[in-house]
């Protein structure tokens, strides 16, 4: 089954309260989920190394609570997914301390 990503009404709010520089972050962890899941490797595999605008990123893709699972590279601008039915939906996009109050609030 080919990887299917969904974006939601709720990370499109957060992609336009970010500033330029992480909106452009975000969508590089978006392309590099897609290589990642394209690639085969297992969601559990060590961290990813990817090749994006002819620089080397770290992915880390990993599960946080129930079926969210955060992705981000270089510990910079973190992405939550919600897992259903072998589908990965985007929620949310921000920093560290973001993601933390979003998942106290859900």
């Amino acid at each position: 089954m080919p990887f299917a990503l969904y974006y939601l009404s709720s990370y499109e709010r957060c992609i336009k309260r970010l500033g330029d520089k992480e909106r452009h972050i975000a969508g590089l962890v978006v392309s590099a989920l897609y290589n990642y899941f394209n690639s085969g490797s297992s969601a559990m595999s060590d961290p990813y190394m990817i090749q994006l605008n002819k620089r080397t990123y770290r992915l880390v893709f990993k599960k946080l609570q129930g079926a969210i699972w955060e992705a981000y590279l270089d510990n910079q601008v973190r992405v939550l997914t919600r897992l259903e039915k072998n589908k990965y939906f985007l929620v949310f996009a921000g920093n560290h301390d973001q993601v933390k109050k979003f998942l106290k609030e859900a």
